[in-house]
């Protein structure tokens, strides 16, 4: 049981810092998140490619990504997409959007020598994950599905589970990397429960 409940405590905090590696300064502020997330929201996944046949577009450079939904910029981060996308890795990010119609301007700048704006209009349910792609050129939404992201007691629920039914060790590990890979959001107060809720499982 120490083996495991080890286990549990490693593959927690990876998770955490693998989930929370993507963040700086330039995501939405927590007290917008906070504000989306009371009310009606749906969530966005951003895939975006190098506009690689842009006028003066410069591969070696990094360029600058960023999303305005109704006139508001909820997304504003850098990249080398020309990089990535040799990788066979397109970059891309997922963050939550007001539900309802929308109206999305893509910008993509620094690495090209005028800034491309792409404008593309929106149908956002509630509790919806919608997909937007920018292929190099244009930009393109593809089918809303229902999405429920992971939250620190649905960690903690499942923990317990594995517990209970003996699977602590490499079904922890497992389930946990998967948490990790899909980006799951943990903030210092959520990984201090998770580790303190470790802790004393451990002692007992």
């Amino acid at each position: 049981m120490t083996y495991s409940l080890h286990s549990l405590t490693k593959w927690s905090v990876l998770a955490v810092l693998l989930s929370t590696a993507a963040c700086n300064a330039k995501e939405m502020p927590d007290a917008r998140r906070d504000y989306l997330l009371a009310h009606d929201h749906g969530w966005i996944d951003l895939t975006v490619k190098a506009p690689a046949g842009a006028p003066g577009f410069k591969p070696g450079e990094r360029c600058s990504v960023g999303l305005m939904i109704n006139g508001e910029m909820l997304l504003f981060e850098t990249a080398n997409l020309a990089e990535a996308d040799s990788a066979g890795m397109p970059v891309g990010y997922r963050f939550v959007a007001p539900a309802g119609k929308l109206q999305a301007e893509l910008h993509i700048g620094d690495c090209v020598k005028e800034a491309l704006v792409v404008k593309v209009p929106l149908q956002l349910d509630k509790d919806h994950l919608l997909a937007l792609a920018f292929d190099g050129t244009a930009a393109k939404a593809g089918a809303a599905m229902p999405f429920e992201p992971a939250s620190l007691e649905w960690v903690r629920t499942e923990m317990l589970r594995m517990q209970a039914s003996g699977q602590a060790g490499d079904a922890a590990t497992g389930k946990l990397t998967q948490l990790a890979i899909a980006g799951l959001a943990l903030n210092a107060a959520g990984l201090l429960a998770l580790l303190g809720f470790v802790w004393s499982r451990r002692r007992r």
